[in-house]
């Protein structure tokens, strides 16, 4: 599945997700009981750094239509030069309404 990654005063895509794998933790993340892995080549889509807004809460929406706020828990680069990393889902997902 596919993903785009936003930041909330920004209406362009900060980053193109490639791959995204959703994971529903066990009983010991009530919090926070979802993350998404994912698999990048472009995870800088313009010019901003995401790496630089790892504190900032950003938006995640998937091409199903749902989409959700995030926080990036981990980033780092594999052996062909893939983006890959962790994002915290804060809440649920939602359902975006058709334009």
């Amino acid at each position: 599945m596919k993903a785009m990654l936003y930041l909330f005063d920004k209406e362009a895509p900060v980053a193109i997700l490639d791959e995204v794998q959703l994971v529903t933790l066990n009983d010991n993340h009530k919090a926070s009981p979802l993350q998404l892995n994912f698999k990048t080549a472009k995870f800088n889509a313009g010019k901003i750094m995401t790496e630089m807004h790892r504190h900032e809460k950003m938006q995640i929406r998937l091409e199903d239509g749902r989409s959700a706020d995030v926080l990036l828990q981990h980033s780092s680069l594999d052996m062909q030069g893939n983006s890959v990393g962790v994002l915290r889902v804060l809440g649920a997902f939602a359902e975006v309404a058709p334009a």
